[in-house]
């Protein structure tokens, strides 16, 4: 309801502008794009994107004024009464903060403003979420708050920025989102297509940062990738095992066979020629990639993220064990010299030494990184979780006043032997990962956060929750601090009728549940049922509980939300009922066949099997049926290797 003094943004057949400059950075103007689409979609709005040059007084409505401080421009297009605010997005020194953005009302202008170009794109799309579009409006279906006006009280002012300056996923492990893509984009792969929706999505998640598939294929593929992050404005990078933005899974060996080169391995310890092609593979990488925003990840590993190659160390029979660690020390010293070299000699000296670098010690670099590795202070040092979502180790004194900081790399999703792999859904409880996250951000880990999620869907609570504290993670009043407040808020904001409360109590205790044992790890006999008070039984009743009130608030939704509300919670909670059922009912018949109960050890087989059954009509709801067929392929957790969700 309109109240006296409000502002009034949108109102049903009111003409609203949107004033930029058409030499506005690509990013920005891509959001802009995106932001008269949403207005469009949440009230029945005429909506004129316009450029400064020729403007005009704005003859009814409000007008919607898009700038970025650090631009010549800026003056121009900005009213002089806002030029004050400026200073909430300044720092001490004076200077913009780094992705900061400001609202601010001025007489008859609602003015986003950003320090840089992606503040100015976080700035727009906070309006959009405002106003009614979920991030989730594309990926999980979530409709657009539709409203016939939309207003801000007179004295609305918000001023925001990050706490963690990269803030991004790994998209890892994907070949069900390969899949999906194959059949619902032109590219036959994840490219273009996907990344464009998935690029939006970050930006609209207040995300900057992401290392890209790799098992599929490798982004310099098709360099349509490259040049689609840089326009919307996403930083590309790669993960452990994957060098100055190559992917070597897929990129090495089609890159010799163009080359023409025979007998090379990707083993920095044979010298001479063998080491000078690895040297021009890198350089080609930074070449193909100097005109964009990218960091580069330094060191080495083998290909297909295995260890690290020294044949001639490895069969050096002079040496010790301790020698060949030592030169093994000695050897990654020398690439990441190299490295650092190359990236000097193709982006000149002075972008050379300033272009963001990352090192990662994780598996057996961590034990070479612990054996006295000499990394640049310059370097970002990523720390790895232990892949279930507890830290292994945080940075010590010396390493937090490190010039290049340090950052973490974080497992929402893990492909690994059968019994350690978790790739269906992720059941970490939100809790965990907070109060690790809280730990990390208080040992000083703070350029940098990655979260791998796997395919990404159904992660989408665990990505935005990692995303969003990323952001937040130094600030007192944050939303992410309280686990069940976030999950109330976010199923109220993307959902109507009010159920956040209930759908947070199932959802902490659905993830409780399932992280004492995921689906993936089942076996037979695992839950006794005649010791603890039947423990199996217990832990079944729990789980058919809250699948059934999770039914509940769907039932009480309008058509419009099920899709989303299945998506992104009902899913979860039937497939764990479903799977872990299957599992007990089989247990339940032998026990009763090992007694001699063949007659109930029938009906309980008849019952595991229904519960199969009804996983696989899930399954097929979900790819086949649900928005007509749009996830086909993205969830298929039986046919995925090596761990079938059984």
């Amino acid at each position: 309801m309109k109240k006296a003094g409000d502002f009034v943004l949108l109102e049903a057949g009111q003409k609203i502008r949107i004033i930029y400059s058409e030499k506005e950075n690509s990013a920005v103007k891509c959001a802009i794009q995106n932001l008269a689409e949403d207005i469009k979609k949440v009230c029945d709005c005429v909506v004129e994107p316009g450029n400064i040059t020729g403007r005009t007084a704005q003859e009814n409505g409000p007008e919607i004024i898009v700038a970025t401080m650090d631009t010549p421009w800026f003056s121009e297009i900005m009213p002089e009464a806002v030029l004050p605010a400026l200073e909430k997005i300044r720092d001490a020194q004076g200077v913009g903060r780094w992705e900061a953005y400001l609202h601010q009302i001025s007489d008859n202008s609602f003015c986003i403003i950003g320090a840089d170009r992606r503040g100015t794109v976080f700035g727009i799309y906070d309006l959009s979420e405002q106003i009614g579009v979920s991030p989730w409006y594309f990926w999980a279906d979530v409709p657009v708050r539709k409203k016939k006006h939309f207003a801000f009280s007179n004295d609305y002012s918000k001023a925001d920025w990050p706490d963690v300056q990269y803030r991004g996923i790994f998209l890892n492990d994907e070949e069900e989102l390969d899949a999906w893509s194959k059949i619902h984009t032109k590219d036959d792969t994840i490219g273009p297509e996907t990344y464009a929706h998935i690029f939006e999505l970050l930006l609209r998640l207040k995300a900057n940062y992401i290392w890209p598939a790799m098992h599929v294929n490798y982004f310099n593929s098709n360099p349509e990738n490259g040049r689609l992050a840089e326009k919307m404005g996403i930083v590309v990078g790669t993960s452990h095992c994957d060098m100055l933005l190559r992917s070597n899974q897929n990129e090495w060996t089609p890159w010799l066979k163009k080359k023409n080169y025979e007998n090379i391995r990707y083993d920095y310890s044979l010298s001479g020629e063998n080491r000078e092609i690895i040297q021009e593979y890198w350089a080609e990488s930074v070449e193909m990639n100097r005109n964009y925003e990218v960091c580069y990840t330094v060191g080495m590993r083998g290909i297909h993220d295995s260890g690290f190659v020294t044949e001639v160390i490895d069969q050096d029979t002079s040496l010790t064990q301790s020698e060949r660690t030592e030169k093994k020390i000695h050897l990654l010293e020398k690439v990441i010299s190299d490295q650092r070299e190359i990236l000097k000699e193709v982006l000149g000296e002075e972008k050379g030494n300033n272009v963001p670098q990352t090192f990662i010690p994780y598996k057996e670099v961590l034990d070479l990184y612990d054996g006295g590795l000499q990394v640049p202070e310059d370097v970002t040092l990523i720390w790895v979780d232990d892949n279930f979502g507890y830290m292994r180790r945080y940075p010590g004194k010396e390493e937090q006043e490190r010039k290049g900081g340090n950052g973490l790399y974080y497992h929402a999703s893990y492909w690994a032997s059968p019994g350690m792999s978790y790739l269906f859904f992720n059941s970490i409880p939100l809790a965990q990962t907070g109060n690790e996250l809280k730990k990390c951000w208080e040992s000083g880990i703070r350029k940098m956060w990655v979260l791998n999620v796997g395919a990404l869907k159904p992660l989408e609570i665990d990505t935005e929750f990692f995303l969003r504290y990323s952001w937040e993670a130094g600030k007192n009043t944050s939303n992410t601090k309280d686990v069940t407040q976030f999950i109330y808020r976010w199923i109220n904001r993307n959902f109507s009728g009010n159920f956040g409360m209930d759908a947070a109590e199932i959802y902490n205790l659905f993830a409780q549940i399932n992280n004492v044992c995921k689906p993936e790890h089942l076996q037979s006999d695992k839950f006794s049922q005649n010791a603890y008070g039947n423990e199996a039984k217990y832990r079944i009743d729990i789980l058919k509980d809250l699948s059934d009130r999770a039914e509940k608030i769907y039932q009480f939704l309008p058509e419009e939300e099920k899709d989303a509300f299945f998506e992104l919670f009902l899913m979860k909670l039937q497939a764990s009922y479903y799977i872990n059922a299957s599992f007990y009912f089989a247990d339940r018949s032998r026990f009763f066949w090992e007694q001699g109960g063949m007659q109930a050890a029938d009906s309980y087989l008849e019952k595991s099997r229904q519960m199969d059954r009804r996983k696989q009509e899930l399954l097929y709801y979900y790819n086949h049926l649900i928005q007509d067929g749009k996830w086909e392929g993205i969830l298929t957790p039986e046919s995925f290797s090596p761990p079938p969700t059984v």
